[in-house]
């Protein structure tokens, strides 16, 4: 394994420094940015929930230019679904700049095959099926979310045994 690999595996996301980031015409985050015109930011604080802002970014997108830069600020809960709707309007990876700061993030359980919010510890408990899952270091861009596994094989629906 190369030393790349090692300080940054593949199937993580990688994210930009600040310094490098290219001008914007969009921004789209959980709080205003003061120092961005409001007619070139989304917010989620204006919108009644996260289904309404996907669709406000959807709106937002089917009548942009060629070229348009997007940038997606929050935690991986936040900007990986934004992702995904601007992916699907037809932007490619390098119009979209994730902008990423700690916080929750998305967890797939193989078990019962349904994503939910975490933190970024290492295991928890399947909100859905109840299974101690372990988050492995892999990351689906496509589900933006992290794999999580049964942590105990031996006991993978937490069963009691004698």
């Amino acid at each position: 394994m190369s030393s790349v690999a090692t300080v940054h595996p593949f199937s993580v996301p990688c994210y930009p420094a600040s310094a490098s980031r290219p001008a914007i015409d969009l921004l789209v985050t959980r709080a205003r940015d003061t120092q961005i015109a409001d007619e070139r930011q989304l917010v989620l604080t204006d919108f009644a929930d996260s289904a309404a802002l996907h669709h406000a970014l959807s709106s937002r997108l089917a009548q942009a230019r060629c070229g348009l830069r997007l940038e997606l600020r929050g935690d991986e809960a936040f900007i990986w679904p934004l992702h995904a709707v601007a992916r699907q309007a037809g932007l490619q990876d390098d119009e979209i700049v994730l902008s990423h700061v700690q916080g929750s993030r998305l967890v797939f359980c193989v078990h019962c095959a349904r994503c939910q919010p975490a933190s970024p510890e290492d295991t928890l408990v399947c909100s859905h099926c109840g299974v101690h899952l372990e988050v492995r270091r892999h990351f689906s861009q496509r589900l933006g979310a992290y794999l999580g596994v049964c942590a105990d094989a031996e006991q993978p629906f937490a069963e009691v045994h004698p």
